[in-house]
């Protein structure tokens, strides 16, 4: 394809031809990474509102466009792998819906599709190729086109589509599509396309796509670098839904960041350079789109994952925490008890879709957006003015001491918000400390204790007062009834572990350190108002064994030292049935070896005359 007028003037949008994709795919298989290769087909864009026809195949019929896609296809991957790219997946089309494919809107895609696959399967049988759709928000619509897809034995393997949540609907509707087309039809899926806006501010002097709060409604992430996040992690997990067959999805366009922040007149002569708007004056006459009032820059710079200045935003790891988390360890569950805790409140996760158990304010409602657990959370945001939300429940309590906690997450504060979980009764008004929110997945506990005297009614829940535009997720309100923990043993042990480190130089400092370490723990559970008995057992176990672990230290003839206290602590660990006493040793006797271990000085000069007598009786009996 060719993005260039008669007089060699480049259309824009990185004026994108076989060179330039061959120069990225270079850059990338060097990074061990593979291609997915977009043919539009068109000299230009292609997308539902525009498929052109490119400017050589202008005059061609069905048959002659179909033998000349795919020896472009062909050509152009035969010269990617010859350069050395290394391409995993090619898509035959850029959204390629209502305007279908190459200025064929009707029947004729169909053919061009084939022979666009064709290709790939000459040039290399391993490459995926996929059939790049849209608007998934129109069920019926892009199901119809899978169902043509088979009806004509298109040879494909990827079902993809774009998907932009202030345009496409919801992601519960897109898992449905993608898995409808796995499930019917056996192929992957794959979103090739979304983004979100982290900021409503432009960067460059042209007119950006999404530019207002109210484009943002359908949505409902705010324009923040947390809401890019939490917008791209969502279409992540919707897609992952989809099954087994779901491949995952690509970001557009995450580097199309402003070419400098001076304003639209600085910057047309560097757009008409190098290209690098969304379209130029060039492209005017052949794209219907572009005109007069409407060409220049980037009206994406707000949606990439770098800033105005080009410095990667943290939204960009949301790559990586997908599959590791944050502030999560992956290894172990550091508290068990909490991990399989049970509320006695009703629907305590909001996994039950009926509420009624709760009252809530507005401005807060069930989602499955960043649940701490489970799939439902409840999520708050308002975008016009500071706003108070909240929710509770009410029950009766027995008297008794409880525990009352709940999971708070959320951002884009400014550091104002008055959040927290609260206990109230007939004398009893209690507030936990405040929560300060600090981002996506950054969960904070807020949680109080109360002692009832006699049967109450409570009303437990959280407040949330917060400034316009922040955003947050409740979850997990967990209440339960304090347990009698058992310290007694554990008590006891931190009193022998004191008592033994008394004597610390007569142990190794390796097994004095271990002990140290396990004493600190068994403290801190000690004194830890709420600590569970799990957790008393867990700890007792440790000390006790760090105890019996301790290596007593040798003196200079390689003796072992030890105190009464040991000797008696060992004498009770190691018990062989026998009620027999040896008799206290004096403190200043040396401790011998064991039988056999050593040499007596009288059997040293023993062996030694010995060995004399046989070496003269030897030489006696050569001389005879």
């Amino acid at each position: 394809m060719t993005p260039y007028d008669k007089n060699g003037h480049g259309y824009g949008a990185g004026n994108n031809d076989l060179d330039k994709a061959i120069e990225i795919g270079k850059r990338a298989s060097a990074h061990g990474m593979k291609l997915l290769v977009d043919f539009h087909y068109s000299d230009f864009w292609a997308d539902p509102g525009r498929q052109v026809v490119p400017k050589a195949w202008a005059n061609m019929n069905l048959t002659e466009k179909s033998t000349a896609l795919y020896q472009y296809t062909k050509d152009s991957l035969q010269k990617l792998r010859a350069a050395g790219v290394s391409v995993g997946m090619v898509q035959i089309g850029n959204e390629t819906t209502s305007s279908g494919l190459a200025g064929e809107a009707g029947e004729g895609r169909y053919a061009l599709y084939a022979a666009g696959s064709k290709a790939v399967r000459e040039v290399d049988p391993s490459v995926l190729v996929a059939i790049h759709l849209t608007n998934p928000d129109k069920t019926d619509t892009i199901l119809n086109y899978a169902q043509e897809l088979a009806n004509h034995q298109i040879d494909y393997d990827v079902f993809a589509t774009s998907y932009y949540s202030f345009w496409h609907g919801s992601l519960d509707n897109l898992t449905y599509v993608l898995k409808t087309v796995a499930d019917n039809y056996g192929k992957k899926t794959l979103v090739a396309e979304t983004s979100y806006a982290y900021t409503l501010e432009d960067g460059d002097g042209q007119q950006n796509v999404i530019r207002n709060k109210n484009q943002l409604t359908v949505g409902g992430y705010p324009a923040s670098v947390q809401g890019q996040s939490h917008a791209l992690r969502d279409v992540i997990d919707a897609t992952n839904k989809a099954g087994s067959s779901a491949l995952g999805v690509f970001y557009w366009e995450p580097a199309w960041t402003p070419v400098s922040q001076k304003g639209k007149e600085a910057n047309l002569p560097i757009w008409e350079q190098y290209g690098s708007g969304w379209a130029f004056s060039y492209a005017i006459g052949y794209d219907p789109n572009v005109n007069q009032t409407n060409y220049g820059g980037s009206e994406w710079d707000n949606q990439a994952l770098f800033d105005f200045t080009g410095k990667a935003l943290p939204s960009l790891a949301t790559f990586k925490y997908v599959y590791t988390g944050l502030n999560t360890n992956l290894e172990y569950d550091k508290n068990e008890d909490t991990a399989v805790q049970e509320s006695l409140l009703s629907n305590y996760s909001f996994e039950e879709e009926d509420m009624s158990a709760y009252t809530f304010n507005d401005f807060i409602k069930r989602r499955q957006d960043t649940p701490k657990t489970g799939k439902y959370a409840m999520n708050f945001y308002h975008a016009n003015g500071d706003y108070q939300t909240g929710l509770e429940q009410s029950l009766t309590l027995p008297a008794g001491t409880y525990h009352f906690s709940v999971q708070i997450q959320g951002g884009d504060t400014n550091g104002s918000e008055d959040i927290y979980a609260f206990a109230h009764s007939s004398g009893l008004d209690i507030q936990s400390k405040k929560v300060k929110l600090s981002g996506w997945s950054n969960w904070q506990t807020a949680e109080l204790s109360f002692t009832l005297t006699k049967e109450s009614q409570v009303s437990l829940g959280v407040s949330v007062k917060v400034n316009s535009g922040a955003w947050g997720t409740i979850d997990d309100l967990i209440l339960t009834k304090s347990k009698v923990v058992d310290k007694t043993k554990l008590v006891a042990a931190i009193t022998s572990s004191k008592e033994l480190l008394k004597h610390k130089e007569k142990y190794s400092s390796e097994s004095i350190l271990q002990l140290n370490q396990q004493l600190e723990q068994a403290q801190k559970i000690v004194d830890k108002a709420d600590a569970s008995q799990t957790e008393v057992d867990k700890v007792l176990v440790a000390l006790e064994t760090a105890q019996q672990a301790l290596v007593p230290k040798k003196n200079k003839n390689n003796v072992v030292t030890t105190d009464s206290s040991t000797t008696e602590k060992k004498s009770q660990n190691d018990n062989h049935g026998s009620d027999d006493k040896e008799p206290e040793k004096n403190k200043d006797e040396k401790v011998l070896p064991k039988t056999g271990t050593t040499f007596t000085h009288l059997e040293v000069i023993g062996v030694v005359i010995f060995t004399l007598l046989v070496i003269l009786y030897t030489q006696k009996k050569v001389n005879n």
